[in-house]
């Protein structure tokens, strides 16, 4: 909403002609401009407000530190001086609640009162694992644009990871991570830069640059045939994209859908 609301003392808003009382779980600063509402599965109603203010990040010291991090389905992020980063697969955690909450909503009479309560407690279990995942995107986007001055990344081909991984890449969440490090990096002055999604950063030896072609997926070690490096598939991506994004026609300084809201 840009017009027709305001929000009012004592957690109130008004929308149109009447007015809601609602919690707020954080003060708004600056100037309000624009409000969306949103409701969930559960049926909880959200207030989202967009607001025009000054954010005091851009001050933070700089630490005079460059990474590149190569996207893993081992680890969440390799970095390329070894600065890992797992990922808690809180979907995997959570598959046994999930299955027996689908298994009670499934034995339920269609339109009863029994099968709302189901459906609410399947829905309760998947607003969990997105609420810790989000949790996580967002401490590890700090974390990193508090560590580094400049972060390197591949451009990934999601749709291609989807189709060979599929619910592993969905619980990652790899496009909504990126989403939150641009608008993070982007507060405090810290640069993100992407390289060519189709730059072969597995395949290329960082030794020696020799393009090792007969590489498939399950090779996680692999030993280039030219200069007999042994490399961490993962870590030797992770130094290439490194390599590569000093280039200055490797990327940009910010993704591609960064104009998203990163809070989905």
């Amino acid at each position: 909403l840009q017009s027709g609301w305001e929000l009012l003392p004592s957690n109130k808003i008004r929308i149109g002609k009447c007015v809601y009382q609602y919690f707020k779980s954080r003060d708004v600063l600056g100037t309000a401009k624009r409000c969306t509402i949103k409701r969930d599965a559960i049926g909880d109603i959200y207030i989202c407000v967009l607001t025009d203010y000054e954010d005091g990040d851009l001050n933070r010291v700089m630490t005079g530190k460059i990474a590149g991090f190569d996207f893993g389905l081992k680890r969440y992020l390799t970095g390329h001086n070894g600065h890992d980063i797992d990922f808690p697969q809180f979907f995997k955690r959570s598959i046994n609640a999930i299955k027996r909450a689908n298994r009670a909503h499934s034995r339920t009479k269609k339109r009863s009162n029994n099968r709302e309560r189901a459906r609410l407690d399947l829905a309760r279990q998947h607003r969990k694992i997105e609420r810790q995942r989000e949790d996580f995107h967002w401490k590890l986007a700090h974390q990193l644009t508090d560590a580094y001055d400049e972060i390197r990344l591949e451009d990934l081909n999601l749709q291609g990871m989807k189709s060979l991984w599929g619910r592993k890449v969905s619980d990652l969440g790899f496009a909504d991570f990126v989403k939150k490090l641009v608008y993070i990096a982007k507060r405090k002055g810290v640069k993100i830069k992407f390289i060519d999604k189709w730059y072969p950063s597995s395949k290329t030896c960082s030794t020696c640059g020799a393009v090792n072609e007969a590489l498939n997926l399950r090779d996680r070690n692999w030993q280039c045939n030219d200069c007999g490096t042994v490399h961490d598939r993962d870590r030797n991506a992770a130094i290439n994209i490194f390599r590569v994004g000093a280039s200055t026609h490797a990327g940009e300084d910010v993704s591609p859908d960064s104009s998203g809201n990163p809070c989905g």
